[in-house]
């Protein structure tokens, strides 16, 4: 599959939007002001860039992202491969991306906790922006709500089901900005809850990749949330609205899968492609960046050579 791009149809104008949830952190939003989001992970490895055009290109990303003129730069997990060590973070994220800390909201992967089970690198390195020990929060941007969140910590310890500290907090984060005062809500985290990898159809991968976030869907589905941001897989996945079952739903939830943030790319799956996923491909880095309004948002995923090679919009259907 590596090698041309899987363009899996309909850059279909799809009507999404978002709901609510939990911070002090809110920029307010006059008449027709917009917000950029950059959204991007799975970035920096403990090698330098260099010229090879599937591995270690991060520093290619780091100037797109310098170039898109964002509000905020939303890091989806793993940025600092294998084992997110604080002295990595400082040798081979930080000259790239350290210029855009005053603008990044970042969350943990599971290569933050491969060395430490507390990924003290990360949080060492991010510090107040991390919120650590947990690692999820929230703020608004005018009348949208971006919800941070620790997938990893559905791996480790009690999980992140009902009556667990992450599951507590999202849900009194959902009840306290509804659809009425927010009609746009974003979720970030590292882990997909669907995605189309090589082995995805293996029993395995469901229960351990996929399935433990699942809690988290739900009390998003429930109260309306309307995108979901992930990385994870080395590639870049925009899947159809659906519920957390997996089945077409025009007002569920979007998922965008964008682990295409320089450190390595990785193929796509196996036909037949799932159903529900509208545009895939395997073979460029890149960044999605959102534009956010009030009464909807347009999206684009860029490459490294500053092709468009996703694009459309979303509208409110609260």
């Amino acid at each position: 599959m590596r090698g041309r791009i899987a363009v899996l149809i309909s850059i279909g104008m799809l009507a999404v939007f978002l709901a609510p949830v939990l911070l002090p952190t809110s920029v307010g939003a006059g008449p027709g002001r917009t917000f950029v989001i950059g959204a991007v992970g799975d970035i920096a490895t403990t090698l330098f860039p260099h010229n090879n055009p599937s591995r270690n290109q991060y520093d290619d990303v780091s100037e797109l992202a310098s170039s898109l003129g964002l509000t905020r730069l939303l890091v989806l997990g793993d940025a600092q491969h294998e084992y997110g060590l604080y002295d990595d973070y400082l040798t081979y994220y930080d000259p790239y991306f350290g210029r855009l800390l005053d603008i990044t909201s970042p969350v943990p992967g599971n290569h933050d906790y491969y060395y430490w089970d507390d990924a003290r690198g990360y949080f060492e390195y991010f510090g107040e922006i991390a919120r650590g020990p947990l690692g999820f929060y929230s703020f608004n941007l005018g009348s949208w709500h971006i919800i941070a969140l620790n997938s990893q910590l559905c791996r480790i310890g009690d999980g992140c089901g009902p009556g667990t500290p992450q599951y507590v907090w999202l849900e009194t984060d959902l009840q306290n900005h509804p659809n009425e005062r927010y009609p746009g809500t974003i979720a970030f985290m590292h882990h997909p809850l669907f995605d189309w990898e090589p082995y995805s159809s293996a029993s395995w991968f469901t229960w351990w990749d996929l399935e433990p976030q699942k809690p988290m869907w739900d009390l998003l589905y429930q109260y309306g949330a309307d995108l979901v941001l992930v990385g994870h897989n080395h590639n870049y996945q925009r899947w159809a609205p659906q519920d957390p079952e997996g089945n077409s739903a025009p007002g569920g939830i979007r998922e965008f899968v964008v682990g295409t943030g320089g450190a390595y790319l990785s193929d796509l799956g196996h036909p037949p492609r799932p159903a529900n996923l509208e545009v895939a491909q395997d073979t460029s880095f890149g960044i999605l960046r959102l534009t956010l309004y009030r009464g909807g948002y347009d999206f684009e995923f860029i490459s490294i050579a500053g092709e468009i090679l996703d694009a459309g919009y979303g509208v409110p259907v609260h």
